[in-house]
């Protein structure tokens, strides 16, 4: 499967992306929700993962706009953030994130999440 990581922290999405490709998959990045959105134009994933703090489109962000443009509308997303509060859960899953991921967080745990819901 090929997957999007969307991260500021370019440590985080070394981490995630060594984690899918040691699975067997394949891993782009982005550093933001507007450079996800740009690369989105001319690629195609299977799963996006995004952190919710970012500069220039943060991750609740991202989720909003993504639902205009049909392409990715449907495209899984797991959020990956610092953040383990509940009114954040339960806005990114009101906009569409399938599953809410907490750092740091084990390998296993992160192939678990993703491969059950995609």
């Amino acid at each position: 499967m090929k997957f999007l990581s969307v991260d500021d922290s370019s440590t985080m999405r070394k981490i995630v992306s060594l984690a899918l490709k040691g699975a067997g998959h394949t891993v782009d990045e982005a550093e933001n929700g507007k450079q996800a959105l740009e690369k989105l134009k001319g690629i195609s994933v299977d799963c996006i993962l995004l952190d919710i703090n970012m500069p220039e489109m943060n991750g609740i962000e991202f989720l909003r706009a993504r639902k205009s443009v049909p392409s990715i509308a449907n495209v899984p997303v797991f959020v990956l953030t610092t953040q383990d509060e509940e009114a954040l859960r339960n806005e990114a899953i009101s906009l569409g994130a399938k599953g809410f991921i907490v750092k740091p967080f084990q390998k296993e745990a992160l192939l678990s999440v993703v491969n059950s819901g995609i």
